[in-house]
């Protein structure tokens, strides 16, 4: 799946989504697990979508740095 970056100006690979399928909420992330996999910008929402799965709501903000801009 893709979505249209604003820094890059393409369609990039979305690494993190949520999806609702009937009535069960989906968060896949094909991002792995090592060390090196955290570091990009979306990991620190990582939490905040597993919550959505479990729940169906978010509790976790969002970061003032969140994907690089001040909010």
């Amino acid at each position: 799946m893709l979505a249209a970056s604003s820094p890059s100006k393409r369609n990039e690979p979305m690494m993190i989504m949520t999806l609702e399928f009937g009535k069960g909420r989906v968060f896949p992330t094909p991002m792995g697990h090592a060390d090196y996999s955290m570091r990009c910008s979306q990991a620190p929402r990582s939490g905040a979508g597993a919550e959505w799965a479990a729940t169906g709501k978010v509790t976790v903000p969002i970061p003032d740095n969140f994907g690089g801009k001040q909010r």
